[in-house]
């Protein structure tokens, strides 16, 4: 196994000094249309940011349905959880074979056995720690996931110090991605994903938009655009008032959001002035998994100003929705290295499949960040001679997550890299498409 915990050998994986004294960072063959896909001369890395915890999975959990009944349980198994960790580890593992292009991790952590344990689950994944802020007056977050036997999970979070992660804390960190050595100072990146704001109490409403524009201007330049990506959870709709001021002022500075069908409908609104997206057209299009509501609402975040709209429908895929605006996706243009995302064809709508473990050993934590990971490494890949159209970006994300399910692959080992994943993309020697009739 290439992660192994500090407490048991068969674990799985899912800022330079501040103004404040107790806050401190830490320094840590294919053909040419692959080859343009993952490069573009000088690489390009990708930050990993917000949210993160130490997950402590229950790994085989029964399920009585008794709320008093006493589970069982075959393994216990640590694993760093979280947007930020889970982001991070999945595409360091991917990217191994792309040493100039780093993986980043910012987050917040405590120093304590947790945070510690982050720390070497983010090197032995292959992930930079140097942007990892910790502070010493605060509490790694710690999450309790039964896994159950179905596959699916639960969750129980002390979120700790996610609670107190401000906006300014994020941008100080972003500030030390190029460093004060501008001899040594890293290639531009080529993307900013940030999960979940939803559960940053510091980081919601017009504090994320605030944040995000202004990751956007200290990353960007007129000759490299980074892409901004956000995935959410914890949407609660108990408030879905609440739920929306979290995150609707953001949109327009969100090229890719990724969510799932339930907070879709949590956030949705009727406010929406155009009819329902037509049903897209061409391979693999069609939007008969979706109704109209949920249509509507993937229509409003696109009028409120995202770019694209990733939306995961569990065993049945994902469906992937691209502004009809083409303005919008000019705005990710930029005179030396165009993004795959700023070439696609305004209006695409593309459904792509889930993929069958055929040994059936699957464990889901993880698989929406999986899912989307993989989806913004494929929309954010630079060069002008290969474009990832978005059935091939979706394609690709479902690649990712597929094998960060399966039992036998999501720590590394056996794991195929970006470049083998899009080569079976290129070859059409996919995997077998997931029956949703067997769930």
């Amino acid at each position: 196994m290439l992660l192994v915990s500090i407490v048991k050998s068969s674990i799985t994986a899912a800022a330079a000094v501040t103004t404040s004294s107790s806050l401190h960072s830490h320094n840590a063959a294919r053909s040419p249309i692959t080859d343009n896909m993952m490069s573009s001369g000088g690489g390009g890395g990708i930050i990993c940011a917000g949210l993160s915890c130490l997950d402590l999975q229950l790994v085989g959990c029964t399920q009585s349905g008794s709320d008093e009944a006493i589970e069982r349980y075959d393994e216990a198994i640590h694993c760093a959880g979280g947007s930020a960790s889970m982001t991070a580890t999945t595409l360091a593992l991917l990217m191994k074979t792309k040493p100039k292009e780093e993986v980043h991790v910012i987050t917040k952590i405590g120093p304590d056995f947790a945070g510690n344990t982050m720390l070497e689950f983010y090197r032995r994944a292959g992930a930079s720690t140097r942007l990892v802020l910790s502070d010493e007056s605060a509490r790694t977050s710690m999450a309790v996931l039964p896994i159950f036997q179905t596959g699916k999970r639960a969750c129980f979070v002390n979120l700790a110090c996610n609670d107190g992660f401000t906006s300014d804390e994020m941008l100080h960190q972003v500030d030390q991605y190029f460093g004060n050595d501008s001899s040594s100072s890293p290639p531009p990146p080529r993307a900013f994903l940030f999960g979940y704001p939803h559960l940053m109490p510091k980081m919601q409403g017009d504090a994320l938009k605030s944040m995000l524009r202004n990751v956007r201007a200290k990353l960007s330049s007129e000759e490299n655009k980074v892409l901004i990506a956000v995935d959410l959870n914890g949407v609660d709709g108990s408030d879905p008032a609440v739920a929306k001021s979290a995150l609707i002022p953001a949109l327009s500075e969100i090229d890719v959001l990724h969510l799932n069908e339930d907070e879709a409908m949590v956030l949705s609104s009727s406010s929406s002035s155009s009819s329902s997206p037509a049903a897209p057209s061409g391979e693999n299009g069609s939007n008969s998994l979706l109704n109209s509501e949920l249509l509507s609402q993937i229509s409003s975040f696109h009028e409120q100003g995202c770019a694209v709209v990733l939306l995961s429908l569990g065993s049945k895929g994902a469906f992937v929705s691209v502004t009809p605006d083409e303005k919008r996706l000019q705005q990710l243009s930029s005179s030396q290295c165009n993004i795959a995302m700023s070439q696609w064809d305004a209006g695409t709508q593309v459904h792509v499949p889930a993929f069958k473990i055929d040994h059936g050993g699957v464990n889901t934590n993880g698989a929406g960040d999986a899912l989307f990971a993989g989806f913004s490494l494929a929309a954010s890949s630079w060069g002008s001679k290969w474009k990832v159209c978005p059935l091939n970006a979706g394609t690709f994300a479902s690649l990712v997550a597929w094998q960060r399910v399966d039992s036998k692959t999501r720590d590394g080992d056996g794991m195929r890299s970006a470049d083998a994943l899009m080569g079976m993309i290129v070859d059409q020697k996919l995997p077998t498409i997931l029956d949703v009739n067997l769930f």
